[in-house]
């Protein structure tokens, strides 16, 4: 833990100093010769006090997704609810984001924690009644098209209006949205506003959250 907790602070600091953060990502994760969960950790969880002040700056609460044309960030939000639904380490990360470790990327599978997930996910944003959400994934994933169909059934039941769409440059599309749900930062870089689903489904359920706020 003292390893994780000196790399996570030389990180910051680097960061802090304007280093490019790939490079210092890295540098840091080769000097402590970090397996790849731990170099996720660094990458997605660790952050300048620029980019921390940000992304606070951008977070919304469930009460202000109401009336709002809400995009999802597909995978990336349905892959850190099966983080936490199978108990998968989870963090709540410098800017305060929860974010998993598993970067599964391209290599997603639905599973049985999928439904679960869904379910929850849908249950979560029917609550904050936004006029409409948009689900979009990545068409570069295999299946794609069918878990967007899947989406788009399990929205009409549970009388939500909205779509699920398979398509190129999921990034690019969630700009145009008043909310965006997603912890990847990138679109939070380019988001009006972001709303943080993960965080709303752990104040339900007693999950253990690693926190880097403790470093």
């Amino acid at each position: 833990m003292a390893k994780i907790s000196d790399a996570v602070q030389n990180l910051r600091y680097l960061l802090n100093q304007g280093y490019p953060r790939k490079s210092a990502v890295n540098f840091v994760a080769n000097h402590y010769r970090f397996p790849l969960n731990q170099r996720h950790l660094l990458a997605r969880c660790v952050f300048s006090k620029i980019e921390i002040v940000e992304h606070r700056r951008k977070a919304i609460r469930a009460s202000a997704v109401r009336g709002k044309r809400l995009g999802v960030d597909g995978y990336n939000v349905l892959i850190t609810l099966e983080s936490i639904f199978t108990r998968k380490q989870v963090v709540r990360c410098d800017d305060g984001y929860i974010r998993d470790l598993r970067a599964i990327f391209g290599k997603y599978r639905r599973s049985p924690a999928t439904t679960r997930a869904l379910a929850e996910l849908l249950r979560i944003i029917a609550g904050a009644k936004p006029s409409h959400v948009e689900f979009l994934f990545d068409k570069q994933v295999s299946r794609s098209g069918e878990l967007a169909g899947m989406v788009r059934q399990r929205l009409k039941q549970a009388g939500l209006k909205g779509d699920a769409q398979a398509i190129g440059g999921v990034d690019l599309k969630l700009r145009s949205f008043d909310v965006v749900a997603s912890g990847d930062r990138a679109i939070i870089r380019r988001a009006k506003a972001i709303w943080d689903i993960p965080a709303e489904l752990l104040k339900r359920k007693k999950v253990k959250v690693f926190d880097l706020k403790k470093f």
